[in-house]
């Protein structure tokens, strides 16, 4: 019997590599309308910011060490998974399984109301732009926004997790019933219709609407609507999108785009986090192999970091996570995502909100480095050869009894010429002044202050 397995599963891996041979390209993916996203999740739950001004500030615009303030990212991906509500608890909004709740229509429209509320989300980022341009003037990039669509839920009430008749809702008199396919296709592509309509009524004036995003991680739910769900994207006049994650789940990751119709995927490490339900953290050998493979398949990459739970990479919560995301930005140059990947952006609830009001220079450092890299991404992007943000960005910070290389790799010198450091990281050494050079030709004098 165990012969028969190994022997089908070698079947089923052979039909696999030949299927996705089809569509190896050895070449990164990259949308032609967004370049580097960042994820907003919004409303859900209560550990949920409320995306006032003040909060996406820190995303719209990035305040360097020294002063200077610069647009940050160019789009933006809100999203929501979960809805909290006082009579069903919480309500999963795609990728129902054992033991959750199923959203209904009541909900998707929820998440249309409340992304295009007047006081926050859609509102207030398009205020937000509207004033720093301004102070910066216009942006390298129009800004644009990608708005998920809720996903047909299974029913997991039970025990299990099937397609069942949950009473959904009705649209235009027919009474939904998702246990049949063609039924989740019409709702979902409703919900779409509503979203597109909503945004084009509402007229704001410094964002666009770029495209839907796809919320569920895995298709193993709804792998079959996809096909026509993208297409009625595509009918009217919008991009699909997706973030697929990165443990066992190339049968849907890496044909996202070929079989699924998705026009653009970036693809998560999930190299940051903790596994799940245990302590372990992944090897740095999947993060490469996540950027490998994905360059082989033809898909983007997503930075990961959070600043919440026991994953928090705050750098004073915890050096060694907050290793994990210099690791991300290091591997990315290493391996040439910077320069020929899309790339989206992931900070859990609130991390640049986190990170922006962080008094600790080591996270002012790896902020600044990331800003660096997303401003000459967006000029090559828009075909802007000046970037200012290259000489705001610092390659050394300072503090008592201790120097932070912020450089991939520079040298510490005393002010007798002796090298006392070679790296990056911290550096412990007594007060004084040092110089710090960096291998690119970028040099700086430190002044070290006592404990």
């Amino acid at each position: 019997m165990k012969q028969l397995q190994l022997l089908a599963a070698g079947i089923a891996m052979a039909f696999a590599s030949e299927a996705f041979a089809a569509t190896e390209v050895n070449k990164f993916a990259r949308d032609t309308e967004v370049c580097d996203p960042v994820l907003i999740y919004s409303g859900g739950l209560a550990k949920r910011p409320t995306w006032n001004e003040q909060n996406l500030r820190p995303y719209v615009t990035h305040l360097y060490a020294d002063g200077h303030r610069d647009w940050f990212f160019d789009s933006f991906i809100f999203n929501e998974t979960i809805r909290s509500t006082p009579d069903r608890g919480n309500v999963v909004l795609g990728n129902a399984s054992a033991g959750q709740v199923p959203s209904v229509k009541e909900d998707w429209e929820w998440w249309v109301d409340h992304v295009f509320a007047p006081d926050h989300d859609l509102h207030a980022l398009d205020k937000l732009i509207g004033k720093y341009k301004k102070e910066l003037g216009e942006p390298r990039m129009r800004h644009k926004v990608i708005i998920s669509a809720c996903a047909p839920c299974k029913d997991g009430s039970g025990g299990g997790a099937v397609w069942a008749d949950i009473n959904w809702g009705e649209i235009n008199g027919t009474k939904i019933n998702l246990a049949r396919k063609q039924h989740r296709i019409i709702a979902t592509n409703w919900h779409i219709d509503q979203i597109k309509k909503r945004f084009e009524d509402e007229h704001f004036e410094n964002i666009d609407l770029a495209g839907i995003y796809w919320i569920e991680e895995s298709l193993f739910s709804n792998s079959d609507i996809l096909p026509a769900v993208n297409a009625h994207i595509k009918s009217i006049g919008l991009r699909s999108y997706w973030i697929p994650y990165w443990e066992n789940n190339d049968q849907y990751a890496l044909s996202g785009m070929d079989k699924y119709g998705f026009d653009m995927v970036w693809r998560q490490p999930n190299y940051f986090f903790y596994k799940t339900g245990s302590y372990d953290l992944p090897d740095y050998q999947q993060l490469v192999d996540c950027i490998e493979s994905s360059k082989k398949w033809g898909l983007g990459l997503e930075l990961e970091f959070e600043t919440q739970d026991k994953s928090n990479g705050m750098h004073e919560v915890s050096e060694k996570m907050h290793q994990r995301l210099i690791d991300y930005i290091d591997a990315f140059e290493k391996y040439g995502v910077w320069d020929e990947s899309g790339v989206a952006h992931y900070g859990g609830s609130k991390g640049f909100v986190d990170m922006a009001a962080s008094s600790d220079p080591v996270n002012q450092a790896t902020m600044d480095r990331l800003a660096s890299f997303v401003a000459k991404r967006q000029s090559a992007f828009a075909g802007i050869s000046d970037v200012k943000a290259d000489k705001h960005v610092k390659i050394a910070y300072t503090g008592p009894c201790e120097i932070f290389i912020a450089a991939d790799s520079a040298s510490v010198y005393d002010i007798a010429g002796t090298t006392i450091f070679k790296g990056n990281g911290r550096v412990q050494c007594q007060p004084g002044i040092y110089i710090v050079a960096d291998d690119y030709g970028n040099a700086c004098k430190v002044a070290v202050p006592s404990m």
